[in-house]
């Protein structure tokens, strides 16, 4: 019965309101209510970890000379196939020759940890999205995820810093929460006017961007907090578009929207350009129409934008590292964050890399957790139940000083050059001698090059948008019926 009610409850909602499609996040107002938004950029500078909202560049940077950043996010579950999908998004380079970054806003259910270990080894960045995905999330849901993602994922507590709710629907007490929980930026809100096209800023004096939802109180202060805004996309109908915005149209006019809005940021304020998506959406189920179309048209798109000149594709985190220490496009690859590089370690050892280039990662280390309902792979211990949301790191299956224990990562060690197995950090955060390979690639993309934009869409395929629709739903009702099983 709980399947069915599963399956029938996806079913009523693809098919409610004669089709009209609502995906998380779209965004759909035609105003923005005022906002009595008021900061002083005298007092409110980046070096007191706080930033007025502005359209223009930090720092009174020239937004010539300011680097054009595309954020490519991805939300929910991590698990093998939508994992792949994300990779491929991410097969650019950036002018320094280091591969593009991303970040996943993570839900628990379903996820693998040996996967979400993998992302955070490869230079990505691993964020907050509640443990069972619902909306309006209460402190516990947000804390829980958090707990989960140090625990099975290894990922440093510190390094957890962004966070997304679920449905974009948050609140001032979510962001409250955050504040408190000693996250550093939330990115639910968006930009959908050009009255709000603000870069990140911290909340010292409040919202200034989605007002329409009432947000924009000015009881809500909090220091050194920042906010990601997600910029939107115009269509056709000058509705805004926000999350999946493949799916909004045929890849031609997606493309032409989406050029667009970049042009406007590019050519404007320099403000960060967002894709923002779902990769479920992108990737293949057995039996259901081929998402080939949709994703050649978002891989095209990502790859028209990182060929255009001073363009950087960068996580949220490293876009943060930046907003607190603007510089110039021409100096964008000598700064660390933009580093690409990989421990060099005498063994394999269940960190996330092929540590000896066998061509396989983690290779017969990790431990299998399975609960039935909750399965998952992981460098480190088991726990001994199923996590949930009152209880998201259950005691260890086995206990230490027995055969198979996994030690946790102390927080002296990064993930990459721990060994749970064998109780030993490779180098330690005091250490400055650690080996390094350099995995940025040679590349003819320089600061000179002439910031021409191609014609993406000369290579796409249309496919109709009630077939796109369709097909999600059904994606939807496989991915119901997978996981209720």
């Amino acid at each position: 019965m709980k399947v069915l009610s599963s399956i029938l409850s996806t079913a009523i909602i693809c098919a409610s309101t004669s089709f009209v499609y609502a995906q998380e996040g779209t965004t759909t107002q035609t105003a923005s209510a005022p906002s009595s938004y008021s900061c002083d950029p005298a007092t409110c500078k980046p070096s007191n970890n706080c930033l007025c909202a502005s359209s223009n560049p930090p720092n009174g940077l020239d937004p010539k000379e300011t680097p054009q950043f595309v954020v490519i996010t991805f939300d929910d579950s991590v698990q093998d196939a939508l994992y792949g999908t994300a990779q491929q998004m991410l097969n650019v380079t950036n002018p320094n020759g280091c591969k593009a970054k991303g970040t996943w806003y993570v839900s628990m259910q379903y996820t693998d940890f040996s996967l979400v270990q993998q992302w955070y080894a490869q230079g990505n960045e691993i964020a907050d999205h509640t443990f069972t995905h619902v909306g309006t999330p209460s402190a516990q849901e947000i804390s829980s995820a958090k707990s989960m993602l140090h625990e099975y994922g290894g990922i440093p507590l510190n390094k957890i810093q962004g966070f997304r709710a679920p449905f974009l629907n948050y609140t001032a007490e979510t962001l409250k929460q955050l504040s408190q929980q000693q996250f550093s930026y939330d990115s639910s809100s968006s930009a959908s006017s050009e009255s709000d096209l603000f870069w990140p800023y911290t909340l010292d004096y409040g919202m200034a961007n989605d007002c329409w939802t009432g947000i924009c109180n000015p009881g809500l202060k909090l220091p050194g907090f920042w906010e990601f805004p997600m910029y939107a996309v115009m269509n056709n109908a000058s509705v805004p578009q926000l999350m999946d915005v493949y799916l909004s149209g045929s890849p031609e006019d997606v493309t032409k929207w989406s050029l667009d809005a970049f042009n406007k940021h590019y050519n404007g304020g320099r403000q960060p350009f967002g894709i923002y998506v779902h990769p479920t959406h992108l990737s293949s189920y057995p039996g259901l129409p081929d998402p080939k179309p949709l994703m050649d048209g978002v891989i095209n798109l990502i790859k028209n934008l990182s060929e255009t000149k001073d363009v950087w594709v960068v996580s949220n985190q490293q876009l943060l590292a930046w907003m607190k220490n603007p510089v110039k496009a021409s100096e964008m690859a000598n700064q660390p964050y933009m580093k690409c590089e990989k421990p060099v370690l005498p063994s394999e050892i269940c960190n996330g890399l092929d540590d000896n280039n066998s061509g396989g990662i983690d290779d017969s280390l990790l431990n299998n957790c399975n609960f039935g309902t909750s399965n998952f792979k992981t460098c480190f211990n088991c726990p001994s139940g199923a996590p949930s949301v009152s209880s998201p790191t259950p005691g260890s299956s086995t206990q230490n000083g027995t055969a198979g224990y996994r030690y946790p990562v102390p927080a002296s060690c990064d993930p990459t050059w721990w060994d749970p197995i064998g109780n030993k950090c490779f180098c330690d955060a005091s250490a400055t001698n650690c080996n390094y390979k350099n995995m940025a690639v040679a590349t003819n993309k320089t600061t000179n090059g002439n910031g021409t934009t191609s014609d993406a869409t000369s290579v796409m395929t249309t496919l109709p948008l009630g077939q796109i629709i369709a097909s999600m739903c059904v994606a939807l009702l496989w991915e119901t019926f997978s996981y209720s099983r």
